[in-house]
């Protein structure tokens, strides 16, 4: 790998000790992040963030599609972690993370396609914008009904803007089974689809089962994915006049993802049963 230097104040050069160690430690490193720098360059505090519409571009911009009913617009398990996750590696500073507002209602995941018309046309609206950045990178993805609003998002954009998207990961994915374990329209090798064994939402229903709220463990997971992805772009497609300078390291391979399960696995046998219509004689 060739070394490129480029000029700016956070050298990526000073993170090279920091990101070996995240890169063997990022699950300790996430669940002990500081809490109270000023928003401009902070991690992620509370459930809100809108980094993108208040600060404009940065070199990494991170969209996130909450899960149902979770607050804000992050969330509170999966996309703070993440957010905090991708800011431990290439700095708070360097990293734009943008919410999705979408009122993310239980019964909205009956749309179809899984998702609100209003929050897929918010998603777009901020993929449409951070694409408008020309040096940035963009690296988005979504929790449950976050993941199927971003299949809806992603697959109807331009292919210029779907360019731009340098990685995409999904957590309890309502529409692995739908789409054939992919975002249609949109490169795979681009794609990490996360589904715990036994997640019956990837499994093409709406069964719920706790086994569904067990994914910030697979968070360190999604950071490899996307440190290696943006990493990989970058040596063929450095920031420009931006602050990093980009080591001759290797990043390790990313943990194996179990697959998503097969139905007949992931619904257990003891459902209880659908309710049957009373039908009235009278």
């Amino acid at each position: 790998m060739s070394t490129s230097m480029l000029d700016g104040g956070f050298g990526f050069s000073k993170m090279i000790s920091q990101i070996s160690l995240f890169l063997f430690t990022c699950a300790a490193m996430v669940s002990a992040l500081p809490s109270s720098l000023q928003p401009r360059q902070s991690f992620t505090i509370g459930f809100y963030a809108h980094e993108l519409t208040q600060f404009g571009c940065r070199p990494i911009i991170f969209i996130w599609a909450k899960a149902t009913i979770e607050p804000g617009n992050l969330g509170n398990t999966v996309g703070p972690a993440l957010s905090d996750g991708l800011k431990a590696v290439f700095g708070p500073a360097n990293v734009a993370t943008q919410g999705v507002d979408y009122w993310g209602f239980i019964e909205t995941n009956f749309y179809p396609g899984g998702a609100p018309p209003w929050g897929i046309y918010d998603m777009q609206l901020l993929l449409n914008a951070a694409a408008t950045c020309p040096d940035s990178k963009i690296v988005a993805g979504g929790y449950s009904q976050g993941a199927a609003l971003t299949h809806r998002a992603i697959e109807s954009l331009t292919q210029e803007v779907k360019n731009k998207i340098i990685g995409v990961v999904t957590f309890g994915d309502t529409q692995t089974w739908q789409d054939g374990g992919r975002i249609k329209d949109f490169d795979t090798n681009r794609t990490l689809i996360i589904c715990n064994a036994g997640d019956a939402v990837c499994t093409g229903t709406l069964y719920v089962f706790p086994v569904h709220f067990d994914y910030v463990k697979w968070v360190p997971t999604a950071v490899y994915y996307l440190t290696n992805k943006l990493l990989d772009n970058a040596v063929t497609r450095p920031w420009p006049n931006g602050s990093f300078i980009f080591p001759n390291v290797t990043v390790p391979s990313i943990p194996q993802v179990p697959a998503p399960p097969q139905a007949a696995d992931a619904v257990p046998m003891s459902l209880p049963p659908l309710p049957t219509p009373i039908i009235s004689d009278a």
